[in-house]
């Protein structure tokens, strides 16, 4: 199985729950890092540009182990455009001030449209739009703290 996964994932594993600098961790991100190299764990440009938008000392490792793993191809603005066209003409399913704007405006529309173009997994540790997820027909894992 293959995974696009968004930012607040991202942010969740490596800076609240699973500290790549605590040794106890090691294991989880030498296979974390592994499954970004077989091409198993992908994403967006868009997320990297968020991680970028913040960078502290562990995002700054983390975008230096996992550069590739993010892409931009003319699928996925394909598919993108397909979306914001389905956002657009179920207008009325969204709050224009607030769900449809929040929605539009990160990386969350371009990790789906990624994973809608490949038939991957998207991984949000994003609850509040989990109605969309649904709403966009995608099958979505959502991170949980253990």
């Amino acid at each position: 199985m293959k995974y696009c996964i968004d930012t607040s994932a991202l942010i969740d594993l490596g800076e609240r729950h699973y500290p790549e600098r605590l040794p106890v961790f090691a294991p989880i991100w030498r296979h974390v890092y592994q499954e970004i190299n077989n091409g198993s764990i992908v994403s967006v440009d868009v997320v990297k540009s968020e991680l970028e938008s913040k960078a502290d000392d562990w995002r700054t490792h983390f975008l230096s182990q996992a550069n590739g793993m993010f892409h931009m191809d003319r699928n996925i603005e394909s598919e993108f455009a397909s979306l914001v066209a389905d956002v657009e003409s179920s207008s009325h399913l969204f709050n224009v001030n607030k769900s449809r704007e929040r929605f539009m405006s990160g990386a969350d529309p371009w990790v789906i449209a990624y994973a809608r173009s490949k038939q991957y997994t998207v991984i949000s540790a994003e609850t509040k739009t989990r109605g969309l997820w649904a709403w966009c027909n995608m099958q979505c894992s959502e991170c949980k703290s253990h």
